[in-house]
């Protein structure tokens, strides 16, 4: 429930934000779908809300293994990614971040142009499709997501060797602990790239 709301605070805020200023040049919204960078990375900070499964805490004089523990998980994360493209649509990369405080690592597959043309926050970038796969020192993680994004120069010309990306995805995510099958987790969240975000709410022109 919390995590509806904070949503719904994020959706308000459209209202205090301001659209992107006009470009000094012709407005290109297709030039960087046709041409994809060679190297695409970004930033995101992360909150997620679901169920977790911890071992119970062992009890004196008993024989048998207590039942693992349920309980509302929490989760909040933080990392940049880094893709190379395979296809048109398809790119591969390593991402790293902070699961909470563990360190993590691992590979992900983007689907971009899923669908080609989506508009949000008052400019008209992309759905992309985001299957990620990694650990840590002490769990296994995954994670299916799917969001908006666009590039932070929202005007061309762009070139093709790096570009960053902004946006903000849904996220279902699990872990699950190397040693123990019980100490797992299973979240839905959010994931937003901060330094767009900060951007697009504050309304900074002279960050466009």
């Amino acid at each position: 429930m919390r995590s509806i709301c904070v949503v719904a605070v994020l959706a308000a805020r459209t209202a205090a934000a301001h659209p992107p200023p006009p470009p000094e040049i012709a407005e290109d919204r297709v030039e960087w779908r046709e041409t994809p960078a060679i190297v695409e990375w970004s930033t995101w900070l992360g909150f997620g809300v679901g169920a977790a499964s911890t071992p119970a805490t062992a009890l004196a004089r008993t024989t048998q293994p207590a039942p693992p523990e349920q309980h509302l998980a929490w989760t909040f994360s933080a990392g940049a990614e880094v893709t190379l493209p395979l296809t048109h649509a398809v790119r591969l990369g390593p991402w790293l971040g902070l699961a909470g405080l563990e360190p993590v690592a691992g590979a992900e597959v983007q689907i971009t142009r899923a669908p080609a043309e989506v508009e949000m926050f008052f400019y008209r970038g992309e759905g992309v499709w985001t299957v990620r796969a990694g650990g840590g020192p002490e769990h296994a993680t995954a994670a299916v997501a799917w969001g908006y994004r666009c590039p932070w120069r929202l005007w061309g010309p762009y070139t093709r060797a790096t570009r960053y990306e902004i946006g903000a995805r849904i996220v279902l995510a699990a872990t699950r602990a190397y040693r123990d099958p019980q100490d797992w987790s299973a979240t839905l969240g959010l994931e937003i790239e901060p330094v767009g975000a900060v951007r697009y709410l504050l309304g900074i022109k002279s960050w466009y």
